[in-house]
């Protein structure tokens, strides 16, 4: 009997308009648990190397996480995998919402999408009944927003629909997939995989349960961490509580969190606190009329606004603070109205926020240093500040039109599109994906290892660094301060005699600590609120397991290393991925509290021990035949080395 999975999945072939099912064996779900563990099993096997980006070939990945439907909480994110059409690499993206459930409660732990319709369709899954559906009458007609509700009026509103929009029809580089009224998965581009598909969404409703090892148990661990959360809320869980990740944003740009000006800036300097505050926690959060909770969230960190006398934002998501940080103090700009109507245009379009943002930001610092002119822009004035100049450009990306069109595909693509090749030392992107808004000058050398090293490249949520703490308690230690408070930030002061060694290991457990976090569908808030999440003992429970969690470090090890080892077939050089050196704090800024940063070990030192730490090479990063035997991984083995003795 299955314990917390169905047991098997789907795959829809496009150009041949059929469903089959595949059992999969209970053994690879105790190798790969869930969500883009199981994902990157399945793709790493059936996928063939050296595809290009738009291949009908590639296999698009729609998971739930193990996790999902069960009596655990923060259990609702539904997670997309492949080849990232951005990228080149493994790519994956996470998202909130209410699809997760539909997937497993049609009877799959994921949808494995091939091929490419003649024409535009949508998926109809209804249980047992799976149809391909013509959509000539939504492509190019309706946004996402207006697809789901569209889609629930025709077939019902229980039914839960992801879909793209102008970006992803467009086949936008920096779009993404759409759920719930305006909530992406928008990293790795993989709105441009679906839209070159031809597919316009999936619409998918199911009643199918799925059985649990013991419930009660299971139940137990969530009243325990539910009355914890009431009782021992640290400070950024209050905050969370009341504006989401809105009121995180004073703060980070003044502690030097935030870039700013293309990360030439300085937040206390260039956008002060009387600015930031302007977009931050209330001025946000008057709009709201009701919280918004994705599923299995007992915490509501969302909220759903309306602005008087907008049309457009009538009804519209809270902006998140990559979107607050990216239009606004990355930009100077305070207008906070103007920065919820490009978040919603962004939503209804499939655009992914971080990544349009971080394009603007390069488009502005060009026209300030008089790289482009009135001409090239349209006559659209990139003044740092403008929030007009903002609305203007990104309506014209989304529509791929004008000037706003050469920015559509974003940086890598910009760059070349506007003949600046001279000028992409000044393109905040890392193997092709736009960073995100969080500065590793900030934060030490462990952030900005992971936009560097991680099979996604350029994610700010591909490691935990709070597993240490998870790691201590399991050991019967006292938890350090860090431990203890699991706050949401990541200057840890580390110390200045730290080893190659603990440097490796500390950043190996973060790193597949968070592939456990999405092989289990979990949301990565619920982690930094101050009570431990027992996910340990939910996993256990659920399945039937009675494993530690070194033992489930291990199994995040060997997603790691899956989605990696894609990579290195795929001839991706992990070693040779490097931010800008701007971002790397070369040269240091000179003000505010970034300047002069200093890593306790070089980067590309540090680099090396993660890679020995994962039992990778230390100079090629790939994984070496010890390791593969270890992780029980003899596939891949086979793939790198060509035999599996």
């Amino acid at each position: 009997m299955k314990k917390g999975y169905a047991g098997k999945i789907l795959w829809v072939d496009l150009s041949k308009s059929t469903f089959t099912d595949e059992v999969i064996d209970d053994k690879i779900y105790e190798l790969f648990l869930g969500g883009y563990g199981l994902a990157s099993k399945i793709i790493f096997d059936k996928q063939k190397p050296g595809l290009s980006k738009f291949d009908p070939d590639n296999i698009l990945a729609v998971m739930s996480g193990l996790l999902t439907n069960g009596k655990a909480v923060f259990n609702g994110r539904w997670m997309l995998a492949g080849k990232s059409p951005l990228t080149g690499t493994w790519g994956d993206a996470n998202c909130g919402g209410n699809f997760a459930p539909s997937i497993k409660g049609s009877g799959y732990d994921g949808i494995f999408i091939i091929g490419k319709s003649e024409k535009p369709v949508y998926i109809l899954i209804d249980n047992d009944e799976k149809t391909i559906v013509d959509a000539d009458d939504l492509w190019g007609e309706l946004d996402a927003v207006e697809t789901e509700a569209y889609l629930q009026q025709k077939h019902g509103i229980d039914f839960r629909v992801i879909s793209i929009g102008a970006g992803g029809e467009n086949k936008s580089l920096i779009s993404g997939v759409v759920n719930d009224r305006g909530r992406l998965a928008g990293r790795s581009g993989f709105g441009a995989l679906v839209g070159s598909k031809n597919l316009k969404a999936l619409c998918v409703r199911g009643d199918n349960s799925i059985s649990v090892y013991n419930e009660n148990k299971v139940w137990k661990h969530t009243i325990k961490l539910l009355k914890e959360l009431v009782t021992d809320l640290n400070d950024f869980g209050k905050i969370m509580k009341n504006c989401g990740t809105a009121g995180t944003l004073t703060d980070s740009t003044e502690n030097g969190d935030s870039p700013i000006k293309n990360w030439t800036g300085v937040g206390e300097i260039d956008f002060p606190k009387n600015k930031a505050d302007k977009i931050n926690a209330f001025n946000v959060t008057k709009y709201e009329v009701e919280k918004y909770y994705c599923y299995g969230c007992p915490f509501g960190c969302g909220g759903i606004c309306s602005i008087p006398g907008k049309q457009l934002l009538k009804e519209t998501h809270r902006p998140e603070y990559e979107t607050l940080c990216g239009f606004g103090s990355q930009l100077l700009n305070d207008d906070v109205e103007s920065i919820f109507i490009v978040n919603e245009m962004c939503n209804r379009a499939g655009i992914d926020t971080i990544s349009c943002a971080t394009t603007l930001n390069w488009a502005f610092e060009m026209f300030d240093k008089e790289k482009l002119s009135l001409e090239d822009t349209d006559n659209i004035p990139l003044v740092w500040g403008d929030s007009d100049s903002v609305i203007k450009v990104v309506s014209q990306l989304i529509k791929n039109e004008g000037f706003g069109g050469k920015l559509k595909d974003g940086l890598k693509e910009a760059v070349k599109n506007l003949d600046l090749i001279d000028e992409e030392a000044c393109a905040m992107h890392v193997c092709g994906q736009e960073l995100p808004m969080h500065d590793a000058r900030f934060g030490e050398i462990d952030l900005g290892i992971g936009y560097e090293v991680e099979p996604t490249p350029g994610r700010h949520t591909s490691t935990f660094p709070g597993i240490d703490a998870y790691l201590e308690k399991a050991q019967g230690h006292k938890l350090n301060e860090l431990a203890t408070k699991l706050k949401f930030q990541r200057k840890f002061q580390l110390p200045q005699n730290e080893t190659s060694d603990s440097v490796g290991k500390r950043l190996k457990n973060a790193s597949c600590g968070e592939d456990i976090i999405n092989a289990l569908g979990l949301c990565n808030f619920g982690f930094y609120f101050g009570p431990m999440v027992p996910f340990v003992e939910w996993t256990n429970h659920t399945i039937g397991f009675n494993y530690t969690i070194n033992d489930y470090l291990k199994i995040g090890q060997r997603i790691k290393t899956v989605r990696h080892a894609f990579n290195v077939r795929e001839k991706i050089n992990t070693p040779e991925i490097e931010m800008p050196q701007r971002a790397r704090g070369n040269p240091p800024l000179k003000q505010g509290p970034n300047a002069y940063s200093a890593n306790v070990l070089k980067w590309d030192d540090a680099k090396k021990a993660y890679f020995q730490a994962m039992g990778w090479d230390m100079d090629t990063s790939v994984p070496l035949k010890e390791t593969l035997d270890n992780l029980y991984l003899p596939e891949v083995k086979h793939q790198l080395y060509g035999t599996e003795d």
